[in-house]
């Protein structure tokens, strides 16, 4: 129960946290579904099963004359950690529209997409979906999520203090396909 309470004082979607149906309110139970057997929520009132997805992220890498444009987080998780702009893609979004929309609340740049650079899944992490752009217009500024936005040379990468592992390995293979890579950091 400790365990519960922590999770939904922290506010965290988890199974162990979901305790009621979305479509009628009534209480979740747990049970084991075909066709594998998986534990899963399920409605006691509608019988609604409860698949619990990951959520979705898309990001960019804005690139400029060399250099990577990151942000310094001003919130948690990961506050005073560096990444680059990105968040969660609405309902009915795509995640190219996501990711140019995040980059433009969060810097105050106007980019466009150049090209899928990957996707990182990591376990109890949202999916990341990361793709390389150029600025088109726009005013370099912070926003309420950070308090820092920098552009760096690909030397100047603080890797000690990236905030997250898709943050790393993003960046470790946008520097790798440019043949920028630093030593230590071989993939």
């Amino acid at each position: 129960m400790a365990e519960h309470d922590a999770a939904h004082s922290e506010r965290i979607l988890s199974p162990s946290t979901i305790r009621f149906c979305p479509l009628c309110g009534g209480a979740l139970g747990r049970e084991r579904l075909p066709p594998g057997r998986e534990e899963h929520a399920v409605c006691t009132r509608c019988r609604f099963v409860f698949y619990l997805n990951p959520k979705l992220v898309a990001a960019t890498i804005p690139e400029q004359d060399g250099r990577i444009l990151l942000t310094r987080r001003a919130i948690n998780p990961a506050k005073g950690k560096w990444t680059f702009p990105g968040g969660f893609v609405d309902f009915g979004e795509r995640t190219t529209d996501a990711a140019v929309r995040e980059t433009l609340e969060e810097t105050g740049l106007s980019v466009s997409v150049t090209g899928l650079l990957g996707v990182y899944s990591y376990t109890e992490a949202p999916v990341i979906v990361v793709y390389r752009a150029r600025v088109t217009g726009g005013t370099l500024t912070t926003c309420e999520e950070n308090d820092a936005v920098e552009w760096v040379k690909p030397a100047e990468i603080p890797w000690s203090e990236l905030a997250f592992p898709s943050t790393r390995d993003a960046l470790g293979e946008l520097l790798a396909a440019r043949g920028e890579l630093p030593p230590g950091l071989a993939r």
